[in-house]
């Protein structure tokens, strides 16, 4: 009797296999799970420097909008036969500037940044320009210029993938417009 009492409390192989299986069937749920996640993935294409001078000599940056064509965003001719997404992809640029500010102000790296103004010799201009804009895909094209010449001292061209909604993505390509400004101030 004392042998089947021992017996019945020792698991069995099904139920050792089972308590062992569980764990690792969440886990793998898990990680299935947040795979899925809303997430942008982001691939810098291209960072370029090509200014003779060290770029911490400019103490101001003048941010100007990127270029959007209306092509990217509708078909319409005129913005009487816009909707509310195709107006909303209209004030893109403007928006994707506010965001560029506010990171590279954080940054503290200038002592001046402005939308608006006349550019001088330690001025640095942002341009640029949309390459692709769509639901899953986002690439832009920056440039960075010297205020006195117009001449192109900096590139960085960058895609967002997996983008879910391009107007919840903004925040993050300014984020990553802001970076590489911050990282080439001492090439």
């Amino acid at each position: 009797m004392i042998t089947i009492a021992a017996k019945n409390l020792m698991p069995s192989r099904n139920g050792l296999l089972r308590s062992a299986l569980l764990p690792y069937l969440l886990l793998c749920l898990l990680c299935a799970c947040a795979g899925c996640a809303a997430s942008t993935t982001t691939i810098i294409e291209e960072e370029v420097v090509t200014n003779p001078k060290p770029m911490y000599r400019y103490t101001s940056l003048l941010i100007r909008d990127l270029e959007l064509k209306r092509e990217m965003y509708t078909d319409s001719p005129d913005d009487a036969g816009l909707g509310t997404r195709e107006l909303r992809y209209k004030g893109l640029p403007g928006e994707l500037s506010e965001h560029i500010e506010r990171y590279v102000k954080s940054h503290r790296t200038y002592a001046k940044i402005s939308r608006a103004g006349v550019p001088d010799a330690t001025t640095l201009v942002l341009t640029g320009k949309f390459t692709r804009l769509g639901r899953f895909k986002i690439s832009v094209a920056v440039s960075l210029r010297d205020g006195a010449t117009d001449q192109e001292v900096a590139l960085f061209r960058q895609t967002l993938w997996d983008v879910l909604d391009t107007t919840d993505s903004f925040s993050q390509l300014g984020r990553e417009v802001a970076d590489f400004i911050d990282r080439i101030q001492y090439k």
